[in-house]
């Protein structure tokens, strides 16, 4: 026994140091040498990003990495060649599908001697199903196989804030990787945690039994809800796209925030860019956090609040509108030691009028007066420190510049900073400023991430909070100026008059300021904007609203799109809106949606039958495997509802007149292959109703402002 166990250990030995069998004496270093040491890298799904419904923003789909086998003694499961032995074909073959120079891949398969096998780069990654069926097609090409890949997809393309969402691309190993926003932001959080597939192989890519083999599984990334409304997302969208138009606006940008928690409903600017399809020439700076520019009269309630919370305001207070004329101590006079004047817009002069009417009618020598007379330039100055204007708001990862002030370096600085001129601040910055004025008086810091989720064990790892940032005006302040900013909007002469809308009582305030260009101010471009909260009896959001226009006379008149905005957000948020709006203006009943999983088909018109809504059936099978909205959602008399069976073909229904909303709750069952271009309702398909449609039709949906498929059908008639 002791000699069999020595021959046994001396047998070891030579074959682990000397690679050579001791009693056949065959040498084990050509097999040895085949086998190779493998180690794959299993990426994690990268997590999902919804809206404040559960829509989903952004998701991994599966795509296909393409291989290229170089190695002639590769084995196949047969006789076939299971290696690229014609490149010059197969160059000629790949190059229109991939979108590639021939000679290109043609280099990369004949300069790689010795390699097994080798990839395409970037456009060899993230091919469509289309793509691979395509390859796979082509009689004669050897030695081409996939890789199950991934690759980032955005539903809504560039109608979900693309500047603050952002988006990931796969780098050289295939990882994605977030680039912008909150992909970027929150990218640990969203990739999770790779796992690994170790294993030994053979020179031909098998593992033989006996051979070292471990996995270790990836670990799948976080999911990230955001507090985007969808539907005021493209409510927004589509007052944007009218201005421009309407206003001949070269940008605009906006926001709607909730008031007394901060949640970002809908951010948006135009132009934007398509997350699906990033390129360097696209507009990625986030106008409403990026841009510092002189937001005008909008920062005129500042000094009004300041003057308020003083105690030193008197509204029936009168004072002289016509030209302000200071000296070195930023005092009036009237008397030959001037340094200069500052004029209302358009050299207006009313007379002698109330303080209250100077903000009515965004008067400059009005707040230059309270400045001077009332306020104090130390007290100002504190309260633009309060309000944290010129300062980062620093909220969610959100890129941003503070801006810079111009306060204290000269009289005429002094003076312009009380109405948005002079100073530079960002959108952002306003948003959180005007929720203490729309507010109690407490500034709400703006917010965009409700809650990340880990998906693996369903438990929430954060959630977003209202954070009350500073108090910089009391609350009695606060409703003072609520009454004052009111009066903007319904006095017959008020500057905001024309943002009134039809469904609930608005609170704003307008700003137009002039943009330096090398060193001067523009005489023909201006900055539009406006600021307005609502319902006035209960504030509830509030919206900020800006173009750039070549156009220098009335700005903020007959300016349709704002108040059109407004309504839709007061019909959609009926259930938190208080004042004239009747809910039965939209809907006339709400119900609970049902369960309808593992129900028949067919039993599904006596479940619903006592709830008036429009199901939409996705599939021919007989048996429900899911549903959307889930059990026990509201749902609402009209509303579409969409069953997905267990039927192979699926039926494309007639899209007109749908909503984004609508076609979305569609898509996020079917899972169809869709691209939505525009806004409003559906008008243009590109597959006719009724066809049989799978995972490889290319379906795209055009839509357009309700108010243009009237027009258009006015048209029609009219020919």
């Amino acid at each position: 026994m002791l000699t069999v166990v020595l021959m046994v250990i001396v047998n070891v030995f030579l074959v682990t140091i000397n690679k050579v069998h001791i009693r056949s004496g065959t040498s084990l270093v050509n097999y040895v040498n085949s086998v190779s040491n493998v180690e794959e890298k299993i990426f994690a799904s990268r997590g999902n990003i919804y809206d404040s419904e559960g829509e989903i923003i952004a998701q991994d789909v599966k795509t296909y990495d393409i291989i290229c086998f170089l190695d002639p003694d590769r084995l196949a499961s047969s006789d076939q060649i299971a290696f690229v032995d014609n490149p010059s074909f197969t160059a000629r073959a790949l190059a229109p599908i991939l979108d590639m120079d021939e000679n290109e891949i043609y280099e990369i398969l004949t300069s790689n001697h010795g390699l097994y096998q080798v990839e395409l780069g970037a456009k060899g990654r993230n091919l469509s199903e289309e793509q691979k069926n395509q390859i796979e097609a082509i009689e004669g090409l050897h030695g081409i196989e996939f890789r199950n890949s991934y690759k980032r997809y955005y539903p809504f393309g560039s109608d979900i804030t693309p500047q603050l969402v952002g988006f990931a691309q796969s780098d050289n190993t295939g990882k994605l990787i977030g680039k912008l926003g909150i992909e970027e932001y929150l990218d640990d959080e969203l990739s999770g945690t790779d796992g690994f597939h170790s294993y030994q192989r053979d020179k031909n890519g098998y593992i033989l039994p006996g051979m070292y083999e471990n996995t270790v599984p990836a670990v799948n990334g976080y999911d990230v809800y955001l507090t985007i409304d969808s539907s005021i997302q493209d409510a927004l969208n589509t007052a944007l796209q009218e201005t421009v138009e309407f206003k001949d606006a070269s940008r605009a940008w906006g926001a709607v925030v909730e008031v007394k928690t901060g949640k970002i409903l809908a951010w948006a600017q135009t132009p934007s860019f398509n997350p699906n399809q990033p390129s360097s020439d696209d507009v990625q700076v986030n106008y409403g956090s990026q841009l510092a520019y002189e937001a005008g009269s909008v920062i005129k309630s500042i000094i009004y609040a300041a003057a308020m919370d003083l105690g030193v305001y008197d509204g029936e207070q009168g004072f002289d509108s016509s030209p302000y004329c200071y000296t070195a101590s930023s005092g009036r006079t009237y008397a030959g030691d001037q340094l200069g004047c500052i004029n209302n817009v358009d050299h207006k002069n009313w007379g002698f009028i109330p303080l209250d009417y100077g903000l009515i009618y965004s008067s400059n020598v009005a707040t230059a007066t309270l400045l001077s007379q009332y306020v104090g330039k130390d007290n100002y100055e504190d309260y633009l420190h309060r309000f944290h204007l010129y300062q980062n708001v620093e909220t969610d990862g959100i890129s941003e510049i503070s801006g810079y002030t111009n306060y204290g370096l000269s009289p005429v600085d002094d003076i312009c900073a009380t109405y948005g001129q002079g100073s530079s601040t960002t959108m952002l910055q306003i948003l959180q400023a005007y929720t203490a004025i729309f507010g109690n008086g407490e500034m709400v810091k703006p917010y965009i991430i409700d809650r990340i989720v880990d998906p693996n064990t369903d438990t929430t790892v954060y959630k977003g909070t209202r954070n009350v940032v500073e108090r910089p005006i009391k609350e009695d302040t606060a409703r003072q100026m609520q009454d004052l900013l009111r009066r903007v909007v319904s006095d017959e002469a008020g500057t905001c008059r024309h943002y009134a809308a039809k469904t609930v009582d608005v609170m704003g305030k307008t700003g137009t300021s002039e943009i330096a260009l090398e060193g001067e101010y523009s005489e023909d471009i201006n900055i539009v904007s406006c600021m307005l909260g609502f319902p006035y009896e209960d504030p509830q959001y509030e919206i900020y609203y800006a173009y750039v226009s070549d156009k220098t006379v009335y700005y903020n008149y007959d300016h349709k799109p704002i108040p059109d905005l407004i309504d839709r957000i007061a019909l959609l948020k009926s259930n938190s809106i208080t004042g004239d709006l009747d809910p039965a203006e939209k809907y006339t009943q709400k119900y609970s949606m049902p369960n309808l999983l593992a129900h028949k088909v067919s039993d599904i018109e006596d479940i619903m039958a006592d709830i008036d809504v429009n199901v939409i059936i996705i599939g021919d099978g007989n048996n429900v495997i899911s549903q959307y909205p889930e059990e026990g959602e509201d749902v609402y008399t009209d509303q579409k509802v969409f069953i997905k069976t267990d039927g192979k073909n699926i039926y494309l229904p007639d899209f007109t007149n749908w909503t984004r909303k609508e076609v979305i709750g569609y898509w996020n069952l079917s899972r169809l292959p869709i691209t939505l271009n525009g806004f409003g309702v559906a008008y243009e398909q590109s597959v006719s109703p009724g066809s049989i449609v799978n995972n490889d039709t290319e379906i795209t949906i055009n839509f357009r402002d309700i108010n243009q498929v009237e027009e258009a059908k006015s048209e029609e008639k009219t020919d």
